[in-house]
């Protein structure tokens, strides 16, 4: 399957106004930017499916996209803490993306109520720099650093990962599943030149759900899940040319575990 298409993201009423609004947790304030523009997408994709029984598919795509002027989190200039939405530039959004959704019966007999799901996309991003965000970087560059014509593209990460091992037995009332996912280090506020970037650390989130139906008609169920097994915490890193990494914001949601039972009458 091809497709081209043209697509128009618009600035939310938030970002398209005056509004400052603090945050306690990381001691910044977000800053409404009413010249906002919005943003127009054209987006190239060629996709190869194959389809097979109880709906197992193999899938292999190619896609493409051109932004002007996405909109993009960065440094309020007059206050090194505020940060706003502003267009900085024009960007080219390139990537591969594989989804299998397969039965392990193939494996074994005693596999058929398994399933693997894998979904995984590699992406390349390059926002050219508009003038003045050019000249702001050069003049504050350091020694050896050579600052270039463009960067990722804010908000885009290098890859993603979403995957899971699920077990469907309708006659025994059970589903169950353990899922995995992940992001790349992904740009989270630009920096104006004076002030470095803020990058998110990769979070690597691993969740087990189970679910068992019982009793006269199945009425009865039981849920289970568990939320953040790893126990990984969310980051977000200032990188700067040449100096280590230093922590911006942190935040560890910890290990969630909840069970729930539900009486359909």
């Amino acid at each position: 399957r091809t497709s081209f298409t043209r697509t128009t993201a618009r600035p939310s009423f938030k970002e398209a106004s005056i509004a400052q609004i603090f945050d306690p947790l990381s001691n910044m304030t977000f800053v409404g930017n009413i010249d906002l523009r919005p943003s127009y997408i054209q987006n190239y994709d060629i996709r190869y499916e194959y389809f097979g029984d109880f709906s197992q598919m193999i899938a292999l795509s190619f896609f493409y996209k051109t932004f002007l002027d996405p909109i993009e989190m960065t440094y309020y200039e007059s206050a090194p803490t505020n940060f706003t939405p502003a267009n900085l530039g024009s960007a080219n959004v390139g990537g591969l993306e594989f989804e299998i959704r397969k039965n392990l019966q193939f494996i074994s007999e005693t596999l058929k109520d398994f399933s693997l799901n894998v979904n995984m996309s590699i992406i390349e991003s390059r926002l050219t720099f508009s003038e003045s965000e050019k000249a702001r970087r050069e003049s504050s560059k350091r020694t050896g650093e050579v600052v270039g014509e463009y960067r990722t593209l804010q908000g885009q990460a290098p890859y993603l990962i979403n995957s899971g091992i699920n077990y469907t037995n309708p006659d025994k009332g059970i589903q169950t599943g353990l899922f995995y996912n992940v992001q790349g280090k992904t740009l989270e506020i630009v920096g104006d030149g004076f002030r470095p970037d803020v990058y998110r650390i990769p979070f690597h989130s691993l969740n087990f759900n189970f679910n068992k139906t019982f009793g006269k008609d199945r009425k009865s169920t039981i849920n289970f899940r568990a939320n953040n097994i790893l126990g990984d915490i969310k980051e977000s890193m200032v990188e700067s040319y040449g100096t280590e990494a230093l922590n911006f914001k942190l935040r560890n949601p910890g290990r969630i575990f909840s069970l729930g039972f539900k009486y359909r009458f």
